[in-house]
Order: C-alpha cells, then structure tokens, then sequence
C-alpha cells in the first residue's frame, strides 16, 4: 500500500534522477574548461549533478516521510487552472503580443487562483510584464511579438 501511496512520486523522482544522469553522461564526453572560462560541459555537467542530486533527497524524503495511510493529495482544480492560464498566456503571446498575453495570465492567476484583490492584482500584473519586457526586449535584445496594440 505504502508503494501505492507514493509511487507516482518515486516515478518522479527517477525520471529526474535519469535525466540528471544523462546530462552528467553527455557532459562528461564534452570540454570542461577552456582557457580561463566554462566551456560547453561545464554547465551540463553542473546542472545534471545538481538534478540527481536533488532527485536523490526528494526520493529520500518521499520515503522517510512517506504515510502509508494517506489518501488522495487534494483537489487538482487550482493546478490545473495554473497550467491553463500559463498555457493560455503562451498561446496569445504571437495573437496578442507578449506584454499583453503576459499582463492577462498574470492577471488572472493573481485575481482568480491567488484570489488577491484586484488594484494588487492591476499592479502586480503591469508591474511584472513591463519589467519582463525590458528585460527581454531592451537589455536581453530579444525580438518579442508587440501584438495589434503596438507593445
């Protein structure tokens, strides 16, 4: 029962531990140091270690902490809802443009899955995509689609 309970989370938990293990494999065949910086397997390396790594205490936790009476988590509706609005922003990014795609999802899960009150909302919605446009767009260069309104 208790493997029941937990094992789609000790499922988890080995695919990050796999895919940390690759990325350490995949490194390993590739230039470490070049010179005086990182070359290209330095940062694969790095992160594959840290992701089997972290893999390996998550599933250390799942199993100390583990309750072989548990049920079900809890609803699925607030994830759910997150994943949506997050997909939705990324679909309307090129119909919309990036600003306003990125200020509507935000906007709504502040609003309607944080249940924030709505100037807060206004505010944490506008503030945050206008810093991430310049960010991306004037200091990072990066092309972002502007939409019919221009931004």
């Amino acid at each position: 029962m208790l493997l029941r309970a937990i094992g789609g989370e000790l499922a988890l938990c080995a695919v990050f531990i796999a895919t940390g293990a690759f990325w350490i494999v995949t490194a390993a065949g590739l230039p470490m140091w070049d010179g005086f910086a990182p070359a290209t397997g330095f940062l694969p390396l790095v992160y594959g270690l840290l992701l089997a790594a972290l893999g390996v205490a998550a599933t250390v936790v799942d199993v100390v902490s583990a309750d072989g009476d548990a049920g079900p988590k809890g609803p699925i509706g607030r994830p759910l809802m997150i994943v949506l609005a997050l997909a939705a922003g990324v679909a309307g990014i090129e119909t919309a443009g990036f600003f306003v795609s990125m200020f509507l999802s935000m906007l709504f899960l502040f609003r309607v899955a944080e249940r924030r009150p709505l100037a807060a909302s206004l505010a944490a919605s506008a503030g945050s995509s206008l810093f991430l446009t310049l960010v991306f767009r004037t200091w990072l260069g990066v092309p972002l689609p502007s939409g019919p309104w221009g931004f």
